[in-house]
């Protein structure tokens, strides 16, 4: 009976734990493309991006990722995760040359990784057994 009972705590500790790591991999993905679809708005009405509010907007995207990429590793490949930095680094790269396209084209992919990992880490019972 005792170890029924601990095997029980068990299962529900690692449901437990699962279910956390789901719920914050969501909120930070969901922030994050709140903040990238923002920026993206302001962009393409815009028609030149090289503007201190898009500048700002890119920064501060920039400093948000930075600071949960560490975390998300913890629950997501980190090869998969580190393209949405390379992606923001070519953002920056393109507002400091004013490449429109390749600015919006870098939004676009990554708002497709991160609705993508939104996708995948949906909470399933497959990832706690």
């Amino acid at each position: 009976m005792k170890k029924a009972i601990h095997i029980a705590i068990i299962i529900l500790f690692l449901i437990a734990m699962c279910t956390t790591e789901q719920i914050i991999s969501q909120t930070f993905l969901r922030d994050t493309r709140s903040k990238v679809d923002e920026l993206f708005e302001i962009s393409s009405s815009s028609e030149i991006i090289n503007t201190e509010e898009i500048s700002n907007k890119t920064d501060e995207l920039e400093e948000f990722w930075r600071k949960r990429e560490s975390i998300l590793c913890t629950f997501i490949n980190h090869r998969e995760i580190e393209e949405i930095g390379v992606e923001i680094s070519k953002l920056k790269s393109a507002l400091r040359e004013d490449e429109k396209h390749v600015f919006l084209e870098s939004i676009m992919l990554i708002q497709f990784y991160l609705r993508s990992y939104q996708h995948v880490l949906g909470i399933n019972f497959q990832s706690i057994f």
